[in-house]
């Protein structure tokens, strides 16, 4: 059941409207920093096997579980959009997901982010600040793209807070999580310094065994659910975007939970999905194998824009 959180908006405003997917390029870049830069307290320490670059859970038992996961990406050069059709049909259909969110994401869709930290289907990880490499970015610049996010999600985080006081709802408030818990890096690389410190920070490295590619224009719905149906098995974490870059996830989303649900499987965000198995690791990342994801260095360099 979702939290009564939830229901604190009006059925229209969790509907959301037209224009919310729209994604405007920002001339200036808007590169401020978040108003709060640190969280205001350290994640526990991780067990072993939350280590390293998770791509799949193994399950412990027979069910066939799945995580949908969602990036949520925005740079300094642009606002993306809110895919309102995938968090509708998700909700309307009690799906749960996770949502990766870019910390300026988070800034620039505050009321959006409030609702997805109040449903508790779903749970929103880190993904960067401004959609950093962090394959390059080194030092300063890329601890700041993982904790900047961290503490602008705490600083949302006292907003709901706030909100749930307000309508005699506290006790609520003990199912949504004061900072995320899984990370998951943008483009899908890393370096060796930057899986160190998320490790260290507290945070799981969420990769995936299943790519989407909703983000081509050259697959329409069906060709891409029936890619992601093909390659899902029990355990995998498949990746989308629903910021407005995946050009037909909402209208292939039905066909593949339909399809996903035939076949026998649930759906569990990463979170929960973790605790139902063993993660399967790897030292590196990579979208499919190893050094596949190299070419964005060249492609993105920084990243930030």
């Amino acid at each position: 059941m979702p939290t009564r959180l939830l229901q604190t908006w009006s059925a229209d405003e969790l509907m959301g409207k037209p224009g919310d997917e729209r994604i405007i390029k920002l001339r200036p870049s808007d590169r401020r920093p978040p108003q709060i830069q640190q969280a205001s307290e350290n994640l526990p320490k991780l067990d072993a096997p939350r280590l390293d670059s998770i791509r799949r859970v193994r399950p412990s038992n027979d069910k066939k579980w799945v995580a949908l996961t969602f990036d949520l990406c925005e740079q300094a050069d642009d606002k993306t959009g809110y895919d309102r059709n995938i968090v509708n049909f998700l909700r309307d259909h009690q799906i749960q997901a996770s949502f990766f969110a870019g910390g300026k994401w988070m800034r620039s869709h505050e009321d959006k982010t409030l609702q997805l930290m109040a449903d508790t289907r779903f749970e929103i990880g880190n993904h960067g600040w401004t959609h950093g490499n962090l394959h390059v970015l080194k030092g300063q610049k890329m601890l700041e793209q993982i904790v900047w996010t961290q503490a602008e999600y705490e600083r949302i985080w006292g907003i709901l807070n706030s909100r749930a006081k307000q309508f005699g709802l506290e006790q609520d408030m003990h199912g949504v999580p004061r900072q995320p818990r899984v990370m998951r890096f943008p483009y899908g690389t890393c370096s060796v310094e930057a899986l160190h410190t998320t490790n260290e920070l507290g945070l799981s490295a969420i990769q995936w065994d299943v790519v989407s590619g909703d983000t081509s224009r050259k697959l329409s719905p069906e060709t891409l659910a029936r890619n992601v149906i093909n390659q899902v098995r029990p355990g995998s974490i498949v990746v989308f975007h629903a910021n407005a870059r995946g050009i037909h996830t909402a209208a292939a989303l039905p066909i593949i939970v339909h399809a996903l649900q035939e076949k026998g499987f649930s759906f569990l965000t990463v979170s929960r999905l973790l605790e139902q198995g063993v993660p399967e690791s790897a030292k590196e990342c990579y979208e499919l194998q190893p050094g596949d994801n190299l070419r964005y260095d060249t492609l993105f360099g920084e990243g930030t824009e």
